[in-house]
């Protein structure tokens, strides 16, 4: 939902991306709901971090999310994990090469 948790994604990555960083877990395990704004912003991330060549991927997200997401396919836009243990564990095996 929006609020300053939103902002602060945005501004995360931002600088995490000036800082080098292009590897990203999104870890949604203590999010219950997630409404329009939400799914924009990590839309937003995604597309930041796929134009600076780096990979983002979602891990553990809650059923409420899980469906909303379903319905509006973005569970064929992202890779999703039940865990950020086998998100990391896909991370390593796809990493781009520098």
């Amino acid at each position: 939902m929006f609020d300053e948790s939103l902002l602060s994604l945005r501004h995360e990555v931002r600088e995490l991306l000036k800082e080098g960083v292009r590897l990203f877990v999104l870890d949604l395990s203590e999010v219950p709901h997630c409404d329009s704004s939400g799914t924009g912003e990590a839309i937003g991330a995604y597309t930041s971090i796929s134009k600076a060549g780096g990979i983002m991927v979602v891990a553990g997200l809650t059923e409420r999310v899980r469906t909303l997401w379903g319905r509006v396919k973005l569970l064929d836009v992202f890779n999703v994990f039940d865990s950020v243990a086998e998100a990391e564990s896909f991370i390593r095996r796809i990493r781009p090469k520098p």
